[in-house]
């Protein structure tokens, strides 16, 4: 075989690794952007006032942090976000209410 056609081939190869190793980091990188859209979905939902509503976004969230398309740093991140929201001072947290669990009125406790 003559130098140029290896010279051909050597460069038909090294455009092919470059190709594949182009659209492997491209699909990597919007894989990531999805898991944060979807992220950013499911703590919107935390926050809400309805407690169903609430506890999808926990559950998909916890879902969604352990995809594999979320880098170590990403998850180190979304487990604080996690352990601040369990915490005393956390999203967690039950309302404060008068209420003390017993019912009374005129005649008594029921």
């Amino acid at each position: 075989m003559p130098a140029q056609a290896w010279v051909t081939l050597i460069v038909g190869v090294l455009a092919v690794v470059g190709v594949a190793l182009t659209v492997r980091q491209r699909t990597r990188a919007d894989n990531r952007a999805q898991s944060w859209q979807r992220i950013t979905w499911c703590l919107e939902r935390t926050v809400s006032k309805d407690d169903d509503e609430a506890t999808l976004g926990w559950e998909v969230f916890g879902t969604v942090a352990r995809t594999p398309f979320i880098a170590a740093t990403d998850r180190d991140t979304l487990q604080t976000i996690a352990d601040y929201a369990a915490g005393p001072a956390g999203l967690a947290q039950p309302d404060d209410t008068d209420d003390t669990g017993t019912d009374t009125d005129e005649e008594g406790p029921r």
